[in-house]
């Protein structure tokens, strides 16, 4: 009797242990990474990166690969503003170092609201890549719109379990195909169509420089332009800047008349 008694306390600390494991996370029925609210101050130390220590980044050529530049398209337009359409999924590690880049350079054009932070898939190469989602995220901004869409989910259980989340419209199908085979790649992650005129159609870095780095731990060595995280975050920033100037006429001045954006639009053949 005894034994039975012991028996069952244990199958029920067992069970308890389970629940808690598979029942915390952020998505009820996922086994894979939490999305939880991103932390204020993680925020303010993506997006307070000064304007002179972008400069000091640059474009790191050996770093970072630039964006394509595109002529004569359709401006993408949205209310009236120039639109940015992004186009990620939350497993993919690429995605997830171009997200650090994504939001800089944005938060010098508006402000994100509701931003969370996850990992890319655990099964993926590199695993874990500590990054931010946009699937609650809003970006309110005077100059230009965005448009995020986190196409699929992280992985559950193995490489592959992941799951559509966030459909495409027509429209945002038709783009990321369009520009893709433009530029000769296959339609995939990441995807960010500033304006139909600048383009981000792969990684910008390389995301094994996050590899072992929780979000505190990326966010802390912003403050230093000669860590290899901060040339990959920074003068991936710096292009998208001079690419979302492109589309804004220039606008805000203080952005895009800065040493950063002035050298990143030169690289990009787009100023003198």
């Amino acid at each position: 009797m005894a034994y039975a008694v012991i028996v069952v306390v244990v199958l029920a600390i067992v069970a308890l242990v389970v629940v808690k494991v598979t029942g915390g996370s952020s998505n009820p029925g996922s086994h894979g990474p939490a999305v939880t609210s991103a932390p204020a101050s993680l925020v303010t130390q993506v997006t307070s990166v000064p304007l002179s220590e972008a400069a000091q980044v640059g474009t790191p050529s050996s770093a970072v690969v630039a964006p394509k530049v595109a002529t004569g398209q359709a401006p993408l337009t949205t209310d009236g503003k120039p639109e940015a359409l992004f186009i990620g999924a939350e497993f993919c590690p690429l995605c997830g170092a171009e997200r650090w880049a994504i939001v800089m350079a944005f938060s010098r054009f508006g402000t994100w609201s509701n931003l969370d932070v996850t990992t890319s898939s655990p099964y993926d190469t590199p695993p874990a890549v500590a990054t931010f989602s946009f699937r609650n995220a809003t970006f309110s901004s005077p100059y230009l719109a965005l448009t995020t869409v986190e196409h699929e989910t992280n992985d559950t259980t193995a490489l592959g379990t992941r799951k559509l989340f966030q459909p495409v419209t027509s429209k945002e199908q038709n783009l990321w195909s369009k520009y893709s085979a433009q530029f000769g790649v296959n339609t995939g992650y990441p995807f960010l169509d500033m304006g139909n005129k600048v383009f981000v159609t792969g990684p910008s870095y390389s995301p094994y420089a996050l590899v072992g780095l929780d979000q505190s731990a990326i966010a802390s060595k912003l403050t230093n332009p000669n860590d290899p995280v901060t040339q990959g975050i920074v003068g991936t920033a710096n292009y998208i800047t001079a690419g979302l100037c492109a589309i804004t006429g220039g606008q805000p001045a203080s952005v895009c008349s800065a040493p950063a954006t002035t050298a990143a639009s030169k690289a990009l053949g787009m100023g003198a």
